[in-house]
């Protein structure tokens, strides 16, 4: 009996606890329980203190659209700031402050990578 009791315990909270409102969005996909729904598409901001101009940005954005799960991206040069938009189920943000780091960048605080070959148009 006891244990009956503690299934339908178990059970009905799974049921009743929900993450919210279902979104009708065309690229939302299910989470972690199959009535909780993410966004798939999302966008991140990155500091890259050494996007100065346009064609440091144009150099990164350029190089940043062969990762899989790009989107798009925007930037920002007085604050130096590049938000990019991709598909939280293919790739995470910290893949995107990498991808960046070994462009010769750094990004959110990540440092360049050293041995990066940047253009010396870019640099």
């Amino acid at each position: 009996m006891k244990t009956i009791l503690l299934i339908l315990l178990a059970g009905s909270s799974l049921i009743i606890s929900g993450c919210g409102e279902k979104t009708t969005e065309k690229h939302a996909s299910p989470a972690f329980m199959f009535w909780c729904y993410r966004d798939e598409v999302v966008s991140s901001d990155y500091h890259v203190p050494e996007m100065t101009d346009p064609t440091k940005a144009a150099y990164i954005q350029n190089r940043l659209k062969g990762v899989p799960g790009f989107v798009n991206s925007r930037c920002d040069l007085e604050n130096r700031t590049l938000t990019i938009s991709y598909q939280s189920s293919i790739i995470r943000k910290m893949n995107f402050e990498e991808a960046i780091a070994l462009l010769g960048f750094a990004a959110n605080g990540r440092p360049a990578w050293p041995e990066a070959a940047v253009p010396n148009g870019v640099r």
